[in-house]
């Protein structure tokens, strides 16, 4: 305990020399830090860190050390009317110099672009507000259909923070008429400093950002109409939800506002979608018309985030730029400039607000700047650091994971006898980056489930489902808005993760899996790349071949979930303070019976199954046990049974992600 309260001390000194970076806000009643917080929750500073070091690398090998690169876009959160232009913004910081270039605007002459320091303080927020340091850099020029400056900031950048680049229309400011918007991300920011002389890398407070980020995620309401991110994403399920979990749920529980809140009976949600499918209404395409454009989704879990957001560059699946990171679903589910960080604010905006008003200060707050870093620290800490090196190389116990492990990464047939399930050319390694090209890039595509028969949605309730376009927000011929694409799903933690698609239009991972049989996919554009030259088609999977790619996926699933498990049991193994014994002994638990249950759901591994459920009962004895030396033992023989687990599924250790950090000295 001692020893968390000194580093927690420390943290926060470094916060304040981080000039407010990532301190918790300090102007909006924000709530004493609980220690326990560090590992209550399902986020590793360790994670974090690596993800950190990793981005810093790439950034430097492409030789933008000295450059601060930002897209811009329209804001579901800032924007003062929907607009789908687009552009960039590119920052000389050695040689103090701006250039902008935009798309989109019919008259770009008609706006100019202005740079905002954020001043935290009381009733403040990240939102560009009066009595933020400006710098009005110019106004856009036209040049071959888009808009451009090139501006020399010379000394005016000196001891100016940039925190939003900001495209308003001329005459007005940033505050009342802003249209794009971009912001640095987090790990721009802490860069940044570093290159002002700021903390290192090894000095940077990463366990007091997931700490301080999970208690916003779960607690923290933004003055709003009781809804948190938790609620949504909740700890205990996988950090999504479902029909099964929804019904679990008391009347008066935040997620059914609609229902309770007079202000939020129309055009908020659907009920009754929420509540037989878990979809939740989404107005992608603005909020101009509440009453025809929106669209349901499903709720996307929040793992292993850093493994799939980086979007392809140059947009070669049919995209704009921004999103800078796919975030789930389109792909352009966030604000500005398309990043995990502005995501936050967006999202406030949609599901947060106490009326259909949606005015900031009055139906809820947005969040500050240091409130957006701690939170886009918490998402980026949670679940696997990276995706397996090679599924090839993992030698499974099962002969027909291992067949179903070859199917899935099989392109091309072979005289008939081998089946080509052509998956890990869009999952490879059954992660969310394609193996085409290198670089760990997500991308969009348009494989025909939006033209399934039968859709759940349409069978409840067809009059409150419109077509979902994805990205983009042009109208699409065969309906909705958006070109028909959708971003690549990560499919290792898939088979706990259901129903499944953007729309939860299919239950199962057997039947996720049998969906690339179908006539809409085989009809689909995506499937055009993938089809064979002769036949015409994609992909044609036997019944059984099916099976063995869904126990193919299970199996990686309940690897994972072992692999967090026993990250969870490690981290209570010793620990003082009880809040965080019993959270991560919980934590530990769920993630055990996750894995039972994904095995017991394809029949696979009943020794596995067996040592799973001893797991989960010595976890059960630890958390009810005082004594810290027996409970130590409880917990280091539920360790050993999750590792008998593993070694019924594979040989050698779990092939992704690090050991999580144990519990702090």
């Amino acid at each position: 305990m001692k020893g968390f309260t000194r580093l927690l001390a420390a943290s926060v000194v470094l916060a304040a020399a981080l000039g407010g970076f990532v301190l918790l806000n300090d102007s909006n009643g924000d709530r004493p830090l609980d220690p326990a917080l560090a590992f209550a929750y399902p986020g590793s500073a360790q994670r974090l860190e690596a993800a950190y070091l990793e981005w810093k690398e790439r950034h430097e090998q492409e030789g933008a050390d000295r450059l601060l690169s930002l897209r811009l876009g329209w804001s579901k959160a800032y924007s003062s009317e929907f607009t789908g232009a687009s552009g960039r913004a590119t920052i000389d910081l050695d040689e103090r110099s701006l250039r902008i270039d935009v798309v989109g605007l019919e008259d770009p002459e008609d706006f100019e672009v202005w740079l905002v320091q954020n001043v935290p303080g009381p009733g403040r927020t990240a939102q560009p507000e009066p009595g933020d340091p400006t710098i009005l850099a110019g106004a856009l020029r036209s040049e071959r259909r888009k808009g451009v400056l090139e501006a020399d900031l010379a000394d005016r950048l000196e001891d100016f923070r940039v925190d939003q680049v900001v495209v308003a229309e001329k005459g007005g400011d940033p505050t009342r008429s802003g249209l794009l918007f971009g912001t640095p991300t987090l790990f721009q920011r802490l860069y940044l400093r570093a290159r002002s002389g700021g903390p290192s890398p090894a000095e940077l407070p990463f366990a007091f950002l997931v700490a301080a980020g999970a208690d916003l995620f779960f607690n923290e309401t933004f003055a709003g109409n009781g809804r948190t991110c938790g609620t949504c994403h909740p700890a205990d399920n996988n950090l999504t939800i479902e029909p099964a979990f929804i019904a679990g749920l008391p009347p008066d529980d935040p997620l059914f506002v609609a229902e309770f809140v007079p202000a939020l009976a129309r055009n908020f949600e659907k009920p009754t979608l929420m509540r037989k499918l878990g979809l939740i209404l989404e107005n992608v395409d603005g909020f101009d018309d509440l009453e025809n454009r929106f669209v349901m989704r499903g709720v996307p879990h929040t793992l292993a985030l850093s493994t799939s957001l980086t979007a392809p560059p140059g947009a070669p699946d049919g995209t704009t730029i921004p999103p800078e990171e796919r975030t789930g679903w389109s792909g352009d589910g966030s604000p500005g400039s398309g990043t995990l960080r502005e995501f936050a604010n967006g999202a406030i905006r949609q599901h947060f607000t106490r009326t259909l008003a949606r005015e900031p200060g009055a139906d809820f707050r947005f969040a500050t700047e240091a409130e957006l870093d701690a939170l886009e620290a918490f998402q980026l800490s949670l679940g696997r650091e990276a995706d397996p090196v090679d599924v090839e190389a993992i030698r499974f116990r099962s002969e027909i994971v291992s067949r179903g492990r070859d199917v899935f990464v099989t392109q091309d047939a072979q005289g008939g006898l081998v089946a080509a399930g052509k998956c890990a050319a869009c999952h490879a390694n059954a992660g969310a980056t394609v193996n085409f090209l290198p670089g760990g890039l997500n991308f969009n595509f348009d494989t025909g489930v939006e033209d399934l028969p039968d859709h759940p949605a349409n069978l409840v309730d067809a009059a409150n489902n419109p077509r979902d376009g994805g990205f983009g927000s042009e109208p699409n011929p065969r309906g909705g808005f958006g070109n028909g694409t959708f971003n690549t799903p990560t499919l290792i933690e898939a088979a706990d993760t259901g129903p499944f698609f953007h729309d939860n239009a299919i239950e199962t991972i057997e039947e996720a899996v049998g969906f690339y049989n179908s006539a809409a996919f085989n009809e689909s554009p995506a499937s055009q790349v993938l089809a064979d030259p002769t036949t015409g088609v994609a992909i044609r999977l036997e019944p059984t071949q099916v099976v063995a790619v869904a126990a193919f996926l299970r199996v990686m699933n309940a690897l994972e979930n072992v692999r967090q498990s026993t990250e969870f049991a490690e981290r209570a193994e010793g620990a003082r303070h009880p809040r965080a014994v019993a959270a991560s002994l919980a934590l530990a638990r769920a993630e055990a019976k996750d894995a039972q249950e994904v095995l017991d759901g394809g029949g696979l591994h009943p020794l596995a199954v067996r040592h799973l459920r001893d797991a989960r009962a010595f976890l059960k004895k630890a958390a009810a046990t005082h004594g810290r030396a027996t409970r130590d033992a409880r917990i280091r023989s539920a360790i050993c049974a999750l590792e008998r687990a593993r070694d019924d599924m594979i040989e050698g250790p779990i092939p992704f992600g690090r050991p999580g950090e144990r519990r702090l000295p």
